[in-house]
């Protein structure tokens, strides 16, 4: 039974990945919400205070998607745009269908630690109208 036990416990430490998430967030005058995930990653430990790869990782995937259309940038599973999806997820996640003109910015989690911000902010902005992203936030 002991031994039973051992690799169980085994099998479920052998289970756990260090996993390190990026997420794109907007702040709102009532909370940080999560707009878009980026892809994970795994990283060494958990140790909150050794987190560099995990943050240089996700500053990384930030700069590629603004260096290569920012919130116009076409998710090539969806077909969708950064800032479409986000709408959706505000409207599906949170029931927000408009969102005047707001700065996004980019937060990473070690290990399902607390989310920290790692100093990226969009250079655009973020809007919905009904719903949906319009390509263009001026005026909105």
């Amino acid at each position: 039974m002991k031994v039973l036990i051992f690799l169980s416990l085994l099998a479920l430490a052998w289970a756990q990945e260090n996993n390190c998430h990026c997420a794109m967030f907007i702040s709102t005058g009532f909370a940080e919400l999560i707009v878009h995930r980026l892809p994970p990653t795994t990283v060494a430990d958990c140790d909150i205070e050794s987190n560099g790869p995990c943050a240089a990782f996700c500053i990384a995937e930030w700069e590629y998607i603004f260096a290569n259309g920012g919130l116009h940038f076409v998710n090539q599973v969806t077909g969708d745009t950064i800032g479409q999806e986000s709408c959706q997820v505000l409207d599906k996640d949170y029931g927000m269908t408009n969102l005047q003109a707001t700065k996004v910015h980019n937060n990473y989690q070690v290990c399902e630690g607390p989310w920290i911000w790692d100093g990226e902010i969009s250079r655009g902005n973020l809007c919905c109208v009904d719903g949906n992203f319009p390509g263009s936030c001026a005026g909105k």
